[in-house]
């Protein structure tokens, strides 16, 4: 009962810090711009909650079972948020610039406000977290030449299956991505193999931190890569309508579900040497 009261607890102080800090940057970052109609099931506020009560959670599930603490976890964890739920979505909106319709100045604003709320967050984690890393041993991941290009395919493969399987069956997506048909696919297989690279090294991140089972390790970065992604779609905006976000959502959350599973099993496949840091440190002579 004690543990869970101080998770509770820590699941608070990380749902008020996103959340302030997601107020704040939205006060400087967004000045000037015209407010988004509602056009869906919940309205900035609420999603704002939903959204901040999602990732506040996630966060807590990976906060206890990390090796790390203190600023080294804060960072690792922000660093994560900010390259799943800001970094991979602003690319893939640069690229597909042309066709949604987001400016350049939309997406600095993004940014901005993401750094400032994820560095906020970074601090709150390390003094909910403060002390000494609970393991000195971290996993050495072996055959990452040939595990992180199997991984890109991967992507690629969970990408367009998804985008296909789910998101092409609704009738709103079809005609709001009519023009992207126009997209050489050669140079789109590998824009998303390089994304599926920098998805690789997000869940390089976690893994050789994590603490547990092969599948335990798994299932939370499939959390992390679904459960940072989805809550965003809720957000009211006018370059994408709430059908689309709606499949999206379906489609996002089962597609970065596998292919987190699938990638963290993969980067633990194989024998698995738990190598100290005091070992890896050259000795003086």
């Amino acid at each position: 009962m004690q543990r869970l009261a101080w998770n509770f607890g820590k699941f608070v102080i990380l749902g008020i810090v996103l959340l302030l800090g997601q107020v704040v940057g939205g006060m400087l970052f967004f000045r000037g711009m015209p407010a988004f109609a509602n056009d869906g099931p919940v309205d900035t506020g609420q999603a704002l909650l939903i959204a901040t009560f999602v990732d506040a959670l996630i966060l807590v599930l990976l906060a206890n079972a990390m090796r790390l603490r203190g600023w080294r976890l804060g960072l690792l964890l922000a660093g994560v948020l900010f390259g799943v739920q800001t970094a991979q979505s602003v690319v893939e909106t640069i690229i597909f610039g042309r066709y949604v319709h987001m400016s350049a100045g939309m997406n600095l604003a993004i940014v901005l406000a993401a750094l400032l709320r994820d560095a906020l967050l970074a601090g709150a984690v390390a003094l909910a977290w403060r002390g000494n890393a609970r393991s000195t041993a971290q996993p050495a991941i072996a055959g990452l030449g040939w595990k992180a290009p199997v991984i890109a395919v991967f992507y690629i493969l969970c990408y367009f299956a998804a985008g296909y399987l789910i998101a092409w069956q609704s009738q709103a997506a079809r005609d709001y991505y009519d023009n992207v048909r126009q997209i050489d696919s050669g140079l789109l297989i590998v824009f998303q193999f390089g994304r599926g690279l920098c998805w690789c090294a997000l869940a390089w991140l976690l893994v050789r931190h994590l603490l547990g089972t092969r599948w335990r390790t798994a299932w939370l970065v499939g959390l992390a890569f679904s459960g940072f992604m989805i809550p965003d779609l809720l957000f009211p905006n006018p370059v994408m309508p709430w059908p689309v976000r709606a499949m999206h959502m379906i489609e996002v959350g089962i597609s970065n579900l596998l292919f987190g599973i699938g990638t963290a099993w993969l980067l633990r496949f194989g024998k698995i040497e738990w190598v100290h840091a005091e070992a890896r440190r050259p000795r003086r002579s």
